[in-house]
């Protein structure tokens, strides 16, 4: 079974029905059609009422639809209810029961809050082999991702003698994923003034332009039959192999330290600026889109996945942009965080030797080993000094 099902009201159903049995009774030595009708009648009504309880969640679904709902801090949203009847028996007087987090606002129905959650009770009618489609408008108040926690309905029966209490047993699916508010961070073009668009020189990468030889060098057995210089050969009267420049496409590294590096040895220990940070950088994020700009993102946060490092590989355009909101989004005090030594060293490990990294939250000196090794690369490393108000994107110099 899909629901729980709680029928109250029983024990008045059961006086009732020892009070019809008591005027069958007393009819059957006075004999008064009264008494026999009255008695006659509060069994009939006793006997449809537990039928009606037990049977009228028996082919009752809720659709579990798993779509999510993505929307910014301040615009409202439909929360659409799919209820599908399957059975002959009517639901004339009930109502819904839902508990969301309180990050959402809604004002159209009854709704009880308080710091842990926030509920709405919504009246409803069903007809028999019926399905209706309700819709709960409501206001993305706080960035964060929460799903309906509870779903419950309250069905009386016609006689209001009773009612049936179910919950729904499954986890609902629907996520409500809103992201943060978008706080300009000024100069941001000078991460795009540290190189120019397109490819740039890494003496480090694994990669190579094709269209920019630099040389030749004596061919050994591995090289490719392709690559052989053949004027150069005819000259030198040795094989050479000609020798391309190592390139490497421009694009940013978001390193994001979400732990504090006062209590480093706690996992618990979230940073208290989560909002400003990820603010500021939905507003970097969705400049790097508009201007065709690909990045990656590591922070030390354990994501849903279970990794240690979170890493959002590289790439852009919308897609990446809404991977990233979603991560955002998803930014919260309640996981466990990783040390900064560990983030720094899986970050050399996986990142793309990008010539702009842009660090987020505190360091200290946890980073200056990792943060030299970048520069002597060539990489430009910026902090983004986050805020709500005034943020501001700082180049460390070596």
């Amino acid at each position: 079974m899909i629901w729980t099902k709680e029928i109250h009201g029983k024990n008045s159903l059961d006086i009732l029905v020892i009070i019809g049995i008591i005027f069958l009774v007393i009819n059957f030595y006075v004999s008064s059609y009264l008494l026999m009708f009255l008695g006659a009648f509060l069994l009939i009504i006793c006997g449809m009422s537990r039928y009606y309880l037990k049977r009228i969640g028996d082919h009752l679904v809720l659709d579990n639809d798993k779509t999510p709902i993505r929307v910014s801090v301040g615009e409202q949203f439909i929360l659409p209810i799919k209820i599908s009847q399957y059975n002959w028996l009517p639901i004339i007087n009930a109502n819904i029961r839902i508990k969301l987090d309180p990050i959402i606002e809604g004002k159209q129905f009854k709704s009880l809050r308080n710091d842990s959650s926030l509920e709405f009770i919504i009246p409803v009618q069903l007809k028999g082999n019926e399905t209706i489609q309700l819709s709960l408008p409501l206001l993305a108040s706080k960035r964060g991702v929460t799903r309906v926690k509870e779903f419950e309905l309250n069905i009386s029966n016609f006689f209001g003698l009773g009612y049936v209490r179910l919950s729904y047993k499954p986890i609902l699916q629907k996520e409500i994923i809103i992201y943060p508010n978008l706080i300009p961070v000024p100069q941001i073009e000078q991460l795009i003034s540290t190189n120019s668009y397109g490819s740039f020189v890494n003496t480090t990468s694994i990669f190579e332009d094709f269209l920019a030889p630099i040389g030749t060098r004596d061919y050994v057995y591995s090289d490719p039959f392709h690559r052989i210089h053949w004027k150069a050969s005819a000259k030198t009267q040795v094989l050479q192999t000609k020798i391309y420049e190592r390139t490497a496409d421009y694009s940013w590294t978001f390193i994001i330290n979400l732990q504090d590096t006062r209590h480093s040895n706690y996992q618990m220990s979230v940073i208290e600026n989560i909002e400003s940070i990820a603010s500021n950088l939905a507003f970097i994020v969705k400049y790097a889109a508009e201007h065709n700009i690909n990045y990656e993102i590591f922070l030390n946060l354990n994501m849903e996945n279970g990794v240690p490092v979170y890493h959002l590989p590289i790439g852009g355009g919308k897609s990446q942009l809404s991977k990233t909101y979603d991560i955002l989004a998803r930014l919260n005090r309640e996981r466990m965080t990783q040390p900064i030594n560990k983030l720094l060293y899986f970050v050399e490990k996986q990142q793309r030797k990008s010539p702009v990294v842009i660090l987020c939250g505190p360091y200290g000196k946890h980073g200056d080993r990792y943060i030299a090794q970048m520069q002597k690369r060539g990489q430009r490393i910026y902090y983004l000094l986050d805020d709500i108000e005034s943020p501001k994107l700082v180049p460390l110099s070596t």
